[in-house]
């Protein structure tokens, strides 16, 4: 069955402002929503990508540059991804549709392509 990813993107600012309570809260939507598609046998994978983290690697002139990441001037930044199983975009995306995600960011769906 093919694989599909499903990235995360937000501003992070949704979750300023929130009391502990409300955090846990929403939370526990993505934990529920996650654990139906997993039961389902949709769900291979899922993670929160750390906060403020990461590093953009390219080459110039022949040589590697790292550079911090993900960049303060992004709008969005992926903040975990969700490893899924489907028959096609469409199964997909119904799958997402009720992802909890959505009421603070969006998603991306791409589809693996897969190497031999």
């Amino acid at each position: 069955m093919p694989r599909f990813l499903l990235l995360a993107r937000d501003d992070n600012s949704a979750w300023s402002g929130l009391s502990p309570a409300e955090a846990e809260a929403i939370i526990m939507k993505y934990v529920t929503w996650s654990q139906r598609l997993r039961v389902n046998g949709h769900l291979t994978s899922s993670d929160k990508l750390r906060d403020g983290e990461g590093k953009v690697l390219g080459r110039k002139a022949g040589k590697l540059v790292v550079t911090d990441g993900p960049f303060a001037e992004v709008k969005e930044i992926v903040g975990g991804y969700w490893l899924l199983q489907a028959k096609t975009y469409a199964e997909a995306e119904t799958l997402a549709a009720d992802c909890p995600h959505l009421e603070f960011g969006t998603l991306e769906i791409r589809m693996i392509e897969e190497m031999e």
